[in-house]
């Protein structure tokens, strides 16, 4: 089992001096006030496995990947991010190191196990390993309902796109019924006593897929009519189901929880112990009840001059979680 077994990234985005963060197996969370960083940690990780667009790493310009500098700490000149992914949870297991940098002047340069590599070729490892699908796993909150805000047409196209199947497989229901299974486990499991379905439908005489769920006691609606909160529920459900068709050994969650009453987020909870049986996810939570299931958690502070540290790391358990207060 593959997982990201430690962080490391120096000059990135708010982080003026190194910042290191060790991940087990299982269900890591990332917790702090608003506005201390966390989200910079997940924007390293895919930066870091070879995400070049801008706006998929919440910049505007290459100038905003780097420190800018402050009261304590000299703008960065360089940024780097390390990655150690393990091939297992025993000591002993094989594991291996990949990074990137970028200087002011424009180098880049990318390694894997201390070999300079090109773009490419460092893509291409990344694939060899199993992280073909890397930056596709990373769902922010103000993301989440993309999928299901599509026309049913152009969510196909989407779906086709996202898995990389032929038209051919998606209309004869290959591809589909595997989604259709997925999205049904995910979504009976956050909401009880729920069901949803997905199928391909017409529309003006052109193929689009369907999305219908059913809350309790409220029948069932087609993806266009759902509420804020039902979208929201339905949209998680779907997200990690077009995750399930990825090769990638993560996800990366940033606030992505719907608001929920106590029953469905404890739902949601067992929900998430059983995907950390198959993949490793680390998320930015501030819920109690997703605290709870994590194996670590890490706590990201500012300092006086607004740059971003991490104050601990540590295992979870029952004591830790009692001397739990806030975020």
């Amino acid at each position: 089992m593959l997982f990201l077994e430690e962080f490391k990234a120096h000059g990135f985005k708010s982080y003026a001096e190194e910042v290191t963060a060790s991940f087990n197996p299982g269900i890591g969370v990332i917790i702090g006030n608003n506005g201390v960083g966390k989200s910079n940690i997940l924007d390293a990780i895919t930066w870091a496995l070879g995400e070049d667009d801008l706006g998929k790493l919440r910049c505007y310009s290459t100038e905003d990947l780097f420190y800018t500098g402050g009261k304590d700490h000299p703008r960065a000149e360089e940024v780097r991010v390390e990655l150690r992914f393990k091939k297992g949870p025993d000591k002993n297991d094989e594991s291996f190191v990949t990074s990137r940098c970028l200087d002011r002047s424009g180098i880049e340069s990318y390694f894997i196990e201390g070999d300079r590599l090109s773009k490419d070729a460092y893509r291409e490892r990344l694939f060899e390993f199993g992280l073909g699908d890397a930056l596709k796993s990373l769902v922010r909150q103000e993301e989440l309902n993309d999928f299901l805000q599509l026309h049913p047409c152009d969510r196909l196209e989407y779906f086709r796109f996202f898995v990389e199947s032929s038209a051919e497989e998606s209309d004869n229901g290959a591809g589909i019924e595997a989604f259709d299974a997925e999205f049904r486990r995910l979504y009976r499991g956050m909401m009880a006593r729920g069901d949803g379905r997905v199928f391909i439908d017409r529309f003006n005489g052109r193929s689009g897929l369907e999305i219908e769920v059913t809350f309790p006691d409220k029948g069932t609606k087609k993806a266009r009519f759902l509420s804020g909160g039902e979208k929201t529920v339905a949209s998680l459900a779907a997200k990690l189901a077009l995750f399930g068709r990825l090769q990638s050994p993560f996800y990366l969650l940033d606030e992505v929880e719907p608001s929920l009453d106590w029953t469905n987020h404890r739902n949601m909870s067992n929900l998430l112990k059983d995907l950390a049986k198959r993949r490793q996810l680390i998320m930015i939570t501030h819920l109690r009840s997703t605290i709870e299931v994590a194996d670590t958690v890490h706590g990201v502070r500012t300092q006086f001059d607004g740059s971003s540290f991490m104050k601990f790391h540590f295992v979870m358990d029952k004591r830790l979680l009692r001397l739990y207060k806030c975020c």
